[in-house]
C-alpha cells in the first residue's frame, strides 16, 4: 500500500501549458521531501491531463468549467489526504527543498495552522517584471502586505503576510473558500480561521518564485482584481477591514474631488496631493537605486501609481458586486489512478464533488 502522503500540493490551472510545466518540473526535483502528492484541477482546459501527464504519468487530473479559483480549490482540498495542503499556483517555481522545510517548520511549531512566505521575481526576468516585484515589495507600492513580496524577519503573522500562490494549512482546520470570489478567497478564509483562534507563521524560508506579469495591461489587471477581491471580502466581513485596504480608494475619491476642494479650500487643498506626489517619488528612487538602475525610477514611480489607481477602482466594483448563492460547480470529469476510488472523508463542509491527486 502507498504510503500516505503528509503534504497535499493543490494547483489550479488552464490554459496556460508553458508555466504549468516549469512549476510541476521544480516540484519533480524535490529533495529529502516527505511523502507528497500532488492535486491538479483544470479549470475550462482538458488538455492539461496530457500536460501533468507528462511529467507525472500516474496523475489524476479534475476537469471543471466555469469555476472561480475559490471554487475549483474546494474541489481539490476535498480529495486532497496529507497533513498539510500547500497552495502554489501554477506560474510559480520552487527550489528542491520546499517541502523538506514546510514540513520542519510545521513540526517544529504544532500550535500553528498555517504557514508562507514570500514570492519572489524569478531570475531571468524582464526588466519591466523585475521592477513590478520592487513595487509590490515597497512600504508605498502595496502597505502592510509587502511582506509576500519579500523576505521579511519569521515569526507570528496574519492574512496580510499571506498570499495563495505560497500558502500551506493544516487539513484539519481547512475551511471552504467562497467559491464566488474572483480573487481574495485566501483573505476571507484566512479571516475565519482567524476568528476562531488558529495561529498563523510567516518564514522567509518558505520562498516561492512567481511569474510577474509581462506587460503593463496584464499587470494593470492583475492588481484590478485583487483590489476587487478585497472590495467583496470587505463587504461580507467588515471586521477584516485595515486603513491599507481602503487608502487607494480614499486617493482616488481626493483626486477626483480635488477641484472642488481647491475651490474651497484654496492651495491649502493640495497639500495631501504634494505628499502623495513626494512618497511616491522617494520610493521609486529607493527602488532604482537598490536595482542600481537609476533609469527605472520613472517606471517605478507610474507602477507605484498603477498599483493605486488599478487597486482602488477594484475595491469599489467589488463592494458593489452582487453576491452569488447558486450551487458551487461540480468535477464534470477526472483522469488517473484514484479516478474510480472512493473519495477520503473531507475537510470541508458542504457536498462538494472530489477532485483526483498525482502520486
Amino acid at each position: 500500500m502507498a504510503e500516505e502522503p503528509s503534504i497535499s500540493i493543490c494547483i489550479v490551472t488552464g490554459r496556460r501549458d508553458s508555466v504549468l510545466d516549469a512549476c510541476l518540473a521544480s516540484l519533480q526535483a524535490q529533495e529529502a521531501a516527505p511523502p507528497w502528492e500532488l492535486l491538479v484541477c483544470a479549470e475550462g482546459d482538458a488538455g492539461v491531463v496530457g500536460a501533468v501527464a507528462a511529467r507525472f504519468p500516474d496523475a489524476d487530473v479534475g476537469y471543471v468549467d466555469r469555476a472561480l479559483p475559490g471554487a475549483a480549490r474546494n474541489l481539490l482540498v476535498e480529495r486532497a489526504r496529507g497533513d498539510l495542503l500547500l497552495f502554489l499556483d501554477d506560474d510559480v517555481t520552487v527550489d528542491p527543498g520546499l517541502l523538506a522545510r514546510l514540513q520542519a517548520l510545521a513540526d517544529a511549531h504544532p500550535e500553528c495552522d498555517v504557514f508562507g512566505g514570500p514570492n519572489d521575481t524569478p531570475s531571468g526576468s524582464s526588466r519591466f517584471q523585475v521592477v513590478q516585484g520592487a513595487v509590490l515589495a515597497s512600504i508605498v507600492g502595496s502597505g502592510p502586505v509587502r511582506r509576500r513580496y519579500g523576505a521579511h524577519p519569521p515569526g507570528r503573522a496574519d492574512e496580510r503576510f499571506f498570499i495563495l500562490c505560497n500558502l500551506a494549512v493544516r487539513r484539519s482546520v481547512m475551511v471552504a473558500f467562497d467559491h464566488d470570489l474572483v480573487c481574495a478567497e485566501e483573505n476571507e478564509m484566512l479571516a475565519e480561521l482567524a476568528q476562531r483562534g488558529h495561529q498563523m507563521h510567516y518564514d522567509p524560508s518558505l520562498v516561492v518564485y512567481h511569474e510577474r506579469r509581462a506587460t503593463f495591461r496584464g499587470f494593470a489587471r492583475q492588481m484590478h482584481k485583487y483590489g476587487r477581491g478585497r472590495g467583496q471580502v470587505l463587504v461580507r466581513r467588515p471586521g477584516s477591514a485595515r486603513p491599507a485596504y481602503t487608502a487607494p480608494t480614499v486617493l482616488l475619491a481626493y483626486v477626483v474631488a480635488l477641484p472642488v476642494l481647491v475651490t474651497w479650500l484654496g492651495p491649502i487643498a493640495l497639500v495631501p496631493a504634494g505628499a502623495y506626489v513626494g512618497a511616491v517619488g522617494a520610493c521609486a528612487a529607493w527602488i532604482a537605486k537598490t536595482l542600481r538602475r537609476p533609469t527605472d525610477l520613472p517606471l517605478a514611480a507610474f507602477l507605484i501609481a498603477t498599483v493605486h489607481a488599478a487597486y482602488g477602482t477594484g475595491v469599489v466594483r467589488g463592494a458593489l458586486t452582487r453576491r452569488d448563492d447558486g450551487p458551487a460547480p461540480a468535477v464534470q470529469t477526472w483522469h488517473g489512478q484514484r479516478a474510480c476510488a472512493e473519495p477520503p472523508p473531507s475537510a470541508l463542509d458542504g457536498d462538494a464533488s472530489s477532485v483526483a491527486s498525482v502520486r
